[in-house]
């Protein structure tokens, strides 16, 4: 209980500094809300009830389990009964969710482990988590609830029992400013709009809607406690207060998971009620709470123009981004003087007309002596909104990607010290650095460490997040046709897509946080023509060794998949189509590949011709090539 109590503080105190120093500016007066004691005792008071229903349900759920593990069998009441209290425990937790993911994100993976980022120094990095909590529970309770499960689930609910202990421990500690209320709030509703939409959570019950529901409505309630706080905002509160209701009883009217519209429910519900809770924000002048992550700490939702910060993602040291800065990185970019050859530039690879990328499977090396390009070239386009760089993840900026990139014998067979060199003999890339680095008081224009942080400004200006998708979640509901609507409606359902590939990048950067990137294992065949033969590439295990990890990679953005064929870290397959149909037939392993790590499930999706042709369509909707240069 102690160390419970004791890392809420810590958490406090890091909020409090970012409170302090560190948050967007504003041009409105910052307030800084000291919580009334009467408003924190009601707030407490939700919190606890929430934790002491939990723990009621979970003892049903124990209970009801016991019972079965002393038969050999169990029937249909059996199976009725536990799953009746296995969704009311669930319904419990998803009401408290946002509280305890924002106050102790790794006490939320006891009750709720699965493929996230956890913003807690003492926890173990995301990859190395098994299945624990409800998603351990979901998995033997269904397809179908066996006696011999009943024990490990039992086990499972038993091994909570802590964790609802130490959620009454968060209900004693926290004393909630406003800018941790509306932040708390804010993420949950990006959790809702994106992985719980997308049935993150709930893969094998369908329950998906209704437990979004559930978290809303457990915010919901939380603002009941703490709305007097805000007298002069009434019009604020009820217009939150009746967003969320609306968005509540969507998600109840409409519980069906396969046919679940979910770009209505964006452009009508989840997105109104997020400006709804940002118009809160303003009133009230509630400092927002900035920490380095992409998603921008003063916007409504990942859904909104310019929701994405870039720098995020980039070392400390790097230089504001300027006119100057980018003007610099584009020649560098463009520049074959860069490789060792002097015959190819990183425009070569990465072609705007492509969208970025090359259009072949693997670019030629530039090595006469044998060494090949392992990978297909990537898009560069949002490659700035990545938290880690290239298919292994082995980079972790865009400054380190430069580093291997140059020195590749493959791939430019040049390397930093090298490009240093001819610069300094150039007067006009001198000149072109002084403008560029004009506020560094360093008299040395051309550095490595320059020439690495001018690329990597460049790249990042390549950011295009305004597809007609966006524009169609934002209220242009006109911009998609019925069949991508269709086909958004399969990738974030039927189909599971969007379980991996998370909206709005369509990447593995994981919401609501978006700070780290998990890699997967399917299965990807040397040879579409050969789907049982896995390609010997092995991915993240050459660089960490770690047996679950052979054959893994990043999840890559699907933004402006249409233009960037082939597909895969090999570049094996031609066409969406053959991609979607690999997926649909479960990956290596439901095509006869020996894979025992495989991420991706390997039972097939069962989509009819139909449905494949509205998925590709829905990608079709993501291309945005605005940030192409039109000029060299």
């Amino acid at each position: 209980m102690r160390g419970m109590r004791d890392h809420i503080r810590r958490w406090q105190s890091v909020i409090g500094a970012c409170l302090g120093g560190c948050c967007i500016a504003t041009s409105m007066p910052v307030v800084h809300a000291v919580p009334a004691p009467e408003t924190v005792a009601d707030v407490r008071r939700v919190i606890q009830g929430d934790a002491d229903s939990l723990g009621a349900s979970l003892a049903v759920l124990a209970r009801e389990l016991s019972v079965l593990s002393s038969r050999t069998m169990a029937d249909a009441g059996d199976e009725r009964r536990i799953r009746s209290a296995f969704r009311k425990a669930r319904t419990q937790y998803k009401r408290a969710e946002g509280i305890v993911e924002f106050y102790a994100p790794a006490l939320a993976a006891e009750f709720n482990s699965r493929r996230q980022e956890v913003d807690d120094e003492d926890a173990p990095p995301p990859s190395t988590f098994g299945a624990r909590g409800f998603p351990a529970i979901e998995e033997l309770l269904w397809p179908s609830v066996a006696a011999g499960h009943a024990d490990s689930a039992q086990h499972l609910v038993e091994a909570m029992g802590p964790a609802v202990a130490h959620v009454r421990e968060i209900a004693a500690a926290i004393s909630p400013t406003d800018a941790q209320v509306i932040e708390f709030t804010r993420l949950e509703l990006v959790r809702v709009s994106t992985l719980g939409i997308a049935g993150f959570d709930a893969p094998r019950t369908g329950d998906a809607m209704r437990e979004s529901a559930d978290a809303l409505d457990g915010v919901r309630s939380l603002y009941a406690a703490v709305g007097d706080r805000w007298p002069t905002r009434a019009f604020e509160r009820a217009r939150l207060d009746s967003g969320l209701m609306r968005a509540i009883d969507y998600l109840r009217a409409h519980p069906d998971f396969e046919s679940f519209d979910r770009l209505a429910y964006l452009a009508e519900y989840g997105e109104p009620v997020a400006r709804a809770l940002d118009s809160l924000r303003r009133a009230i002048v509630a400092t927002s709470i900035s920490m380095p992550r992409g998603l921008r700490a003063d916007v409504a939702s990942p859904y909104a123009a310019n929701a994405f910060d870039a720098r995020a993602y980039a070392p400390r040291t790097t230089p504001p981004s300027s006119r100057e800065l980018v003007a610099l990185g584009r020649r560098l970019f463009f520049d074959p003087s860069l490789s060792g050859t002097g015959r190819r530039s990183c425009a070569t690879c990465h072609d705007p007309n492509r969208a970025f990328s090359d259009g072949v499977p693997k670019a030629t090396s530039v090595d006469t002596h044998g060494a090949v390009v392992a990978r297909n070239t990537p898009t560069l386009i949002n490659a700035g909104l990545q938290p880690a760089q290239f298919a292994d993840g082995r980079a972790a900026t865009l400054e380190d990607q430069v580093i291997e990139v140059l020195r590749s014998r493959a791939e430019m067979g040049s390397s930093v010290e090298r490009v240093v060199q001819s610069l300094r003999a150039d007067a006009s890339y001198s000149r072109q650095f002084a403008r560029a680095f004009v506020d560094s008081g360093s008299a040395e224009m051309a550095t490595p460490i320059r020439v690495r942080q001018a690329l990597a400004t460049y790249v990042r200006s390549l950011s295009a997040l305004n597809s007609r998708f966006d524009k169609a979640v934002r209220g242009d509901t006109e911009q998609l046709s019925a069949e991508e609507r269709r086909g958004f409606n399969l990738f974030m359902g039927k189909a599971g897509c969007g379980t991996c590939h998370f909206a709005p990048l369509f990447s593995g950067s994981t919401p609501p946080r978006y700070v780290a990137s998990d890699v997967e294992v399917i299965g990807t065949p040397l040879s579409p023509r050969r789907p049982a033969t896995l390609d010997a590439d092995r991915g993240r295990a050459q660089i960490d060794g770690r047996p679950e990890h052979e054959r893994a990679f990043k999840t890559p953005s699907l933004r402006n998949v249409a233009l960037t064929a082939p597909y895969m870290h090999n570049g094996s397959f031609a066409s969406l189509d053959d991609v979607i149909r690999f997926y649909d037939a479960g990956g290596g392993r439901g095509a006869g590949a020996r894979i025992t790590n495989q991420t991706l499930a390997s039972d097939s999706l069962h989509l009819s011709a139909a449905e494949r042709s509205a998925i590709r369509a829905f990608l079709g909707s993501l291309t945005d090539t605005a940030v192409i240069p039109q000029e060299r």
